[in-house]
């Protein structure tokens, strides 16, 4: 037993050097990892609490989110434990630093971890720990960080809805320490901040991941959803653009071929300055968004129009002008209308409804 407690711990400590000291400063547990603590009969039990108080921004083209979390970890541990009567309390309150020394002095072990999809430093607000006599420890802390966000898919945009997660790994192997959620202690803060997204249905997952030490450890993370506020992209974005499908629907009422040409030209550099607001909000995506589709659809349609009303003046010109008139009005009553409503239905279909 004691050559696999030695092998794991140079496994773990081996790993945790090739993170480099920047790692290990994050993480004011670390101090503490002088051996493993538990055993495979008898794992150490560690509870996890996971809750966001403040969502500071949300970076779309980086795909990350700031946060302010408060961090919550319960253990016990019977070599931690203390005469109360000897002390003269029962709890004792220690700062981190000063708790990992005390059990790296009495042979004891804090169960160290890392936030797995961290891409930041963390900021460390608040932090301390209470000690009981019977060896049950409650860790806290308060702290600020950027969080990455890789499971962004913008395929509907802006009707959208996003994953977060905030996920907390354990260092040691699950056969040494295991988690388990602290429901009561995870979820939402009721202030969070964030304007543009509406962030709610929050979880507490609990699985099992490859560790730094390359075996399987534990994890609890907090995931919750996300999905914009619909009321700025109906006013911004659909609005004007059923302002200028309305302004190329009303270019057949007008007798005069060139007006036609040129109020259509300045409605397709009006669509181009659409597709760079819009794109700039957004990663440089592999595939199309709802929204891409639909604006690349009508920079066709209004590209088509200045086609279609060149060959028709080409026509009158030439002195064809009833068959001129007969397929303007063919495109007024049908093909206008209906390629639009193509579009449309289909763009629903296809993004919206098809999962």
């Amino acid at each position: 037993m004691n050559l696999v407690r030695f092998l794991c711990f140079v496994a773990v400590t081996a790993c945790l050097c090739a993170l480099g000291g920047k790692g290990q400063a994050q993480n004011v547990l670390d101090g503490g990892l002088g051996s493993l603590v538990g055993t495979p009969e008898n794992p150490l039990e560690v509870g996890i609490g996971i809750r966001i108080d403040q969502v500071t921004s949300v970076d779309q083209k980086a795909e990350n989110y700031g946060a302010v979390v408060v961090l919550r970890v319960e253990w016990t541990d019977p070599a931690l434990a203390f005469d109360r009567d000897a002390v003269g309390r029962e709890i004792q309150v220690f700062n981190p630093s000063a708790l990992a020394e005390h059990a790296l002095d009495i042979g004891a072990i804090v169960p160290a971890f890392v936030i797995h999809n961290q891409q930041s430093n963390k900021w460390i607000h608040e932090s301390a720990a209470s000690l009981r006599y019977d060896g049950h420890v409650i860790y806290a802390e308060k702290s600020s960080l950027t969080l990455q966000a890789p499971h962004f898919d913008f395929r509907k945009y802006p009707f959208d809805t996003q994953e977060f997660f905030f996920e907390v790994v354990s260092i040691f192997p699950s056969e040494y320490v295991s988690y388990y959620p602290l429901e009561e202690y995870s979820g939402l803060g009721d202030l969070l901040g964030e304007e543009e997204w509406v962030l709610d249905n929050p979880q507490v997952l609990h699985s099992t991941v490859i560790g730094l030490s390359g075996r399987d450890s534990d994890q609890v993370a907090l995931a919750f959803q996300g999905y914009r506020h619909l009321t700025y992209y109906v006013i911004r974005v659909f609005l004007p653009m059923l302002v200028l499908i309305s302004v190329g629907w009303a270019l057949f009422f007008l007798d005069e071929y060139r007006r036609r040409i040129e109020i259509a030209g300045g409605n397709l550099l009006v669509f181009v300055a659409f597709n760079w607001a819009i794109s700039a909000d957004l990663p440089k995506l592999g595939y199309l968004t709802f929204l891409d589709f639909v604006l690349q659809c009508m920079f066709l349609m209004t590209g088509a129009l200045i086609v279609f009303n060149v060959a028709l003046r080409k026509m009158k010109v030439s002195g064809h002008e009833d068959g001129a008139r007969k397929l303007d009005n063919y495109a007024i009553k049908w093909i206008y209308p209906l390629g639009y409503a193509a579009i449309v239905g289909y763009a629903i279909f296809a993004y919206l409804l098809v999962p």
